[in-house]
């Protein structure tokens, strides 16, 4: 779209996701108009900012579901073993050592390498959103699974907006893990990175992604490690 004086230079790094969103000419969405490249408009900064300081909260009810038994209504009828109560949420427990890790990234980033607090990388964190949105671009080192077992070190290139956004989605997926989004299922556009066919389900009750081709069923956040190097990160 060949933009007119009144257009704005630059658009929210979160295009047709942005929280402001406007239609174009065309009826396409555009993400809202922005000073700086490769930045978030105020709305989605600061639906993104209070994402984060949720992360505290998230955590602690999350290692209180990673030792709660599951249900019977909310467990998998499996003959034999349907009785037998769950100690761990694998979900749960992975998350926390999502949460753990990304934050740790970026308050030893904010605290230039001096120790953190005992008040926690989060708390480092939140006290310091403005200065960690606008953190310049840096290589990182991240671990990646392997479909076939195992793991990949690898780096991306990272800045304060994609720090920003990286948190909030763990709290997204705190919802997702601890039951506090709405019950619903999705098809995913994506395809089976088993069978190559655009056949998976997920399912946010049971946290499960299931392709109906090949019949594999993942957990959501195994399932986002094997396909997308950046939530791996």
């Amino acid at each position: 779209m060949t933009r007119t004086s009144d257009s704005p230079e630059h658009e929210c790094r979160q295009g047709k996701r942005c929280k402001s969103r406007i239609r174009d000419s065309e009826e396409h969405w555009r993400g809202a108009g922005v000073e700086r490249p490769d930045s978030l408009c105020r709305g989605c900064e600061g639906s993104a900012f209070d994402a984060i300081r949720e992360l505290g909260s998230d955590c602690r009810m999350l290692a209180s579901a990673r030792t709660m038994t599951r249900s019977k209504v909310s467990a998998p009828k499996v003959s034999g073993s349907s009785e037998r109560p769950v100690p761990i949420s694998l979900a749960a427990d992975t998350l926390l050592s999502d949460i753990e890790i990304e934050s740790l990234r970026w308050a030893v980033r904010l605290t230039r390498g001096e120790p953190i607090p005992t008040s926690g990388a989060l708390a480092v964190i939140c006290s310091r959103l403005g200065t960690l949105v606008d953190m310049p671009a840096q290589v990182v080192t991240a671990w990646r699974p392997h479909p076939d077992g195992g793991d990949d070190v690898t780096t991306l290139v990272l800045d304060g907006v994609d720090a920003i956004l990286r948190l909030a989605d763990l709290h997204r997926r705190a919802g997702l893990v601890l039951g506090l989004t709405p019950q619903r299922v999705n098809f995913l556009r994506e395809p089976c990175h088993v069978c190559g066919l655009s056949m998976l389900e997920a399912s946010v009750k049971t946290n499960m992604v299931k392709c109906h081709s090949c019949r594999n069923v993942w957990d959501q956040d195994q399932f986002a490690r094997l396909n997308n190097p950046l939530v791996a990160a």
